[in-house]
């Protein structure tokens, strides 16, 4: 990893949301090599040096690391507790909605409360969030949404029926609010992972269908991923296709929009 990789993020205070997952600590580690000041927000606390086990850090790392908040942002409760733990640290520059969760199967054997906590932690509260952190950067002049969407969120996926809706919804929602804030001084980065080497490979299956392995050649490595996405954030680019079947499956739905299976129920 190379150090001050994207230097219009060093020195910039970012807020990670789902901190400890795959991506999140892959977020974190990259923030760091660029010397920004990271805010970890997670469901639970751990030791700050197991970041660096995964990959090189730089020197005095630890520094850089404002604190850990603890936060469930299932909870109608949660955005604000996060906003005010974050207020009381620093004045957060840059907001990464990474916290995310999927469970697959047909739709009516998903448990609602399994759908409902899908929506509130992928849509609802990215939404929370940012309207709460919003007011802070137009007083500012500046600021950084960064939402963590995924290619199920411009190809409808049959049995991710309500992780699908929820990442469509995001990107809506955050394609409409670039919309509104860009030509006020701030900035909206969506990414679009395809299938990534983390915890996310194994999620809960609920019923009788059958998921098929994916075979490796489909899975893109984190530190990749988040290479990409965090040069695009450097660069205050909006859409973000990292890695090739990403790109592909983006340029292949202008083309042929009928791209996915729910086009074909019989074959589900």
């Amino acid at each position: 990893m190379k150090h001050n990789a994207f230097p219009r993020l060093a020195g910039k205070v970012v807020l990670v949301t789902g901190a400890w997952g795959g991506l999140g600590r892959t977020f974190v580690r990259h923030l760091l090599a660029s010397r920004a000041k990271v805010i970890l927000s997670d469901m639970v606390e751990k030791p700050v040096a197991e970041l660096a086990q995964a990959g090189e850090l730089p020197a005095g790392w630890e520094k850089l690391v404002l604190g850990q908040v603890v936060a469930d942002l299932n909870s109608a409760e949660g955005a604000q507790a996060l906003y005010e733990a974050c207020k009381g640290i620093a004045h957060v520059d840059v907001v990464i909605h990474n916290a995310g969760i999927a469970f697959l199967g047909h739709y009516e054997d998903i448990p609602r409360e399994k759908m409902q906590l899908q929506m509130r932690l992928m849509l609802t509260a990215p939404m929370e969030l940012t309207h709460l952190f919003l007011p802070d950067f137009l007083q500012r002049g500046s600021g950084h949404f960064v939402f963590v969407d995924s290619v199920a969120g411009f190809v409808a996926t049959p049995l991710g029926t309500s992780y699908s809706a929820a990442k469509f919804g995001l990107r809506g929602f955050a394609m409409a609010l670039s919309g509104e804030i860009r030509r006020r001084g701030l900035d909206v980065t969506i990414i679009y992972p395809f299938f990534t080497r983390t915890a996310i490979l194994k999620s809960p299956t609920f019923g009788k269908a059958k998921i098929p392995a994916m075979p490796k050649i489909f899975i893109d490595e984190p530190d990749d991923v988040i290479h990409t996405a965090l040069r695009a954030v450097d660069r205050r680019q909006l859409h973000v296709r990292p890695g090739f079947y990403s790109k592909f499956m983006w340029q292949t739905l202008r083309f042929w929009p009928m791209i996915s299976s729910q086009m074909q129920p019989d074959k589900i």
